[in-house]
């Protein structure tokens, strides 16, 4: 423990503030950490609810442990115990009493629960384990460690009640240590002597297996017994109350010099204590679009390699934790400083780094609230900021976005092109608009997406929503630079553009494109940018629930719908679009077998709408197959595709294209499917 600490001490400081709030951070700790919350989730429910069940005979034992250790290690509790009539007997007071009747009725049961816990694992791991989980011997040594546990606390429970002569003839006769008084009655025909080697020989192997199990944690995936608690505590809090922790990255200080991450030991203490805490379950991959389409990245494979070096490299970590501060009170802090691995190219590949899509299922998934994304943002920004060693194609994107202020490198002078002859209101210095509507640069330059820009306009101007656009002077937000890690690009944009709406008055932002919606509502507040910043699925359903908005009937044809990541996985917006669509008179709509939060990205997340896929399968094209395996499968051969995100409606309507489905299935987003539902303004009540 003392080298494992003494590691993890000698990895970098941690930007973030861990401690506060305290309150939310202690009401995490008990729905997520003692409540196991997440342990429930579909598909995993069985295996979830027998880890709690192993997980509340850890707890309550603990207590029952803690006095077996007194009682074998301080004579005079022992004799003191001994000789009264029986434990629970010596508490006189009623209410201490029934106190102390409950806890003895409660560690019954969940000893009991666990015992079918180990043998659920067991049968599970040995006759059906999923691909996630990987075969392991420690696992079937720890389910026996747990079950021997258990029977032993069982054993010498029910010898004590021999040894103390509480009554033993009628197992069922009180509610107090049921499973106990069963075992008892079925050592009532053993002699005085041998009940009295019972108790001795399963009260010592219990304090024995304790002391042994304690020191096999550090050594193994069970090390999570002791830092999963923690590590929940130390979680990084969502920027709202309405988002995911993944909503928002961590916002480096360039002040500071901070451009990413080289080597192991730039790690934070946090980073490292994430590594030590994962429990191997492999949540972390079941919905991963990497790991479903054969690709390097699996979060999983990166904790154990990443903990793999931290764990036999503890000495060096902390050597060259030493020196590094020795050199900077000498300094001469670079050259004093011994170096350890590269995080990219000797412990993880360029393929693995550049494959995420920041879906952030990863994070969504993890039990204890292992970061994975940050983490690989952050070596990112150093292999682009520092090394320039990055995808080709990514070179054009940040030339685009640093002249022409879009990933495309059109002229901004063409950027209000897509309104043709609508003559939209600019928003200019003393405008007095109630929305700013931020069109985003896919809805601006994309040729398919001028026409959900223009859907958007003709609902937005049939509720009679006050709004503008700020046409030529508007740039992107900055999101595909900031996950591809160009931070300094990213931060450049962002206070541009918050200078910009501040100094307009901007109030509120209605966006179209959930990676603008994710970024202005949750990173720009880091930069000033304060603003009620809307989904147009979140304003549709608002406008639909006030009235403000008649649908008439549809002749679409059967429907489904893909949630974006950055819409239902960072931001939990997963109700608002299938409110939209169930207020469309005929609209009949059919869910995928994968939704809502469990939904698999389209592949363009993270960057990597610009970037070639060259390993596996296409993302797209696994998504795809599933949207059409949803559609056909339920007797039909056309249909639509509704998304509420551009980057998901380019990516899905390429891959059915290259799929040939083009004819049959069509991909609309919701904004275009509720503006084919208006009625003619003359027939609207």
């Amino acid at each position: 423990m003392r080298g494992r600490l003494r590691a993890l001490r000698a990895l970098a400081a941690d930007s973030q503030v861990r401690t506060k709030p305290l309150g939310l951070r202690l009401k995490k700790l008990f729905c997520f950490g003692f409540g196991q919350k997440r342990m429930l989730s579909k598909p995993e429910l069985w295996p979830g609810l027998m880890h709690i069940f192993i997980f509340a005979a850890f707890l309550v034992l603990l207590f029952r442990t803690l006095s077996l250790f007194a009682m074998g290690f301080s004579p005079e509790l022992s004799l003191l115990l001994m000789d009264t009539e029986s434990v629970f007997w010596s508490f006189h007071h009623p209410v201490s009493h029934a106190l102390y009747e409950a806890f003895l009725f409660l560690k019954d049961g969940v000893a009991l629960a666990a015992l079918v816990g180990v043998l659920y694992f067991s049968l599970w791991r040995a006759l059906k384990r999923p691909s996630r989980v990987t075969a392991s011997r420690e696992a079937f040594v720890v389910l026996g460690f747990i079950a021997a546990l258990m029977l032993t606390e069982f054993l010498f429970g029910a010898a004590w009640m021999h040894i103390t002569a509480l009554p033993t003839n009628e197992p069922l006769a009180s509610l107090v240590e049921p499973v106990t008084r069963v075992v008892a009655y079925a050592l009532s025909g053993l002699p005085h002597q041998a009940v009295y080697y019972v108790m001795y020989t399963s009260f010592w192997l219990h304090l024995i297996l304790v002391v042994v199990f304690l020191n096999l944690l550090p050594r193994g995936k069970h090390f999570h017994v002791l830092l999963a608690l923690p590590n929940v505590f130390f979680q990084r809090l969502p920027p709202n109350p309405k988002a995911s922790s993944s909503a928002a990255l961590p916002t480096p200080d360039f002040e500071k010099e901070e451009f990413g991450m080289r080597e192991f030991s730039q790690l934070s203490w946090k980073q490292g204590l994430d590594l030590s805490s994962c429990t191997e379950c492999g949540r972390c991959i079941t919905h991963c679009p990497t790991q479903l389409t054969q690709k390097p990245l699996s979060h999983k494979g990166v904790n154990l390699a990443l903990r793999a070096y931290l764990w036999s490299h503890e000495k060096a970590l902390v050597e060259a934790a030493k020196a590094k501060k020795a050199g900077a009170a000498e300094g001469t802090e670079g050259e004093a400083t011994p170096s350890t691995a590269r995080l990219v190219g000797e412990l993880l590949t360029e393929d693995t780094l550049w494959a995420c899509t920041t879906c952030g299922w990863c994070e969504e998934a993890c039990p204890v609230f292992i970061e994975n994304i940050p983490r690989l943002i952050d070596m990112r920004r150093f292999q682009v900021q520092v090394e320039a060693n990055f995808p080709v194609e990514l070179q054009r994107v940040f030339e685009g976005m640093e002249r022409q202020g879009n990933p495309w490198g059109l002229g901004q002078e063409l950027r209000d092109e897509w309104e043709g002859e609508l003559a939209l209101p600019k928003w200019t210095e003393g405008s007095q608009y109630e929305y700013l509507f931020y069109v985003g640069c896919a809805g601006s330059y994309d040729e398919r997406m001028k026409k959900v820009s223009r859907a958007m306009v003709a609902l937005l101007t049939r509720a009679k929503l006050s709004f503008a656009t700020l046409g030529k002077q508007e740039m992107c937000n900055g999101d595909p630079a900031r996950r591809a890690g160009n931070e300094y690009l990213f931060q450049t944009l962002a206070k541009a553009n918050v200078e910009t709406f501040n100094g307009l008055g901007v109030k509120a932002i209605i966006t179209q494109c959930p990676h603008c919606y994710n970024t202005l509502k949750n990173e720009y507040p880091h930069f000033g940018g304060n603003y009620l910043v809307l989904s147009h699925v979140e304003l549709l359903s608002q406008l639909l629930a006030e009235g403000k908005l008649q649908l008439s009937a549809t002749d679409l044809p059967k429907l489904t719908f893909h949630d974006p990541c950055y819409l239902g996985r960072h931001n939990h917006l997963v109700e608002a679009p299938r409110q939209v669509l169930a207020a469309v008179p005929g609209l009949e709509m059919v869910e995928m077998q994968r939704s809502r939060r469990e939904s698999i990205c389209c592949g363009a997340g993270g960057a990597r709408m610009w970037m070639e896929e060259h390993i596996g399968e296409r993302i797209n094209h696994h998504r795809a197959k599933e949207a059409i395996q949803t559609l056909e499968g339920e007797g039909g051969h056309a249909g639509c595709v509704a998304v509420a995100c551009p980057f998901c409606h380019t990516m899905l309507r390429d891959a059915l294209s290259d799929l040939g489905k083009e004819e049959q299935l069509r991909v609309l987003d919701i904004a275009e499917v509720l503006a084919g539902a208006l009625p003619p303004p003359d027939k609207v009540a």
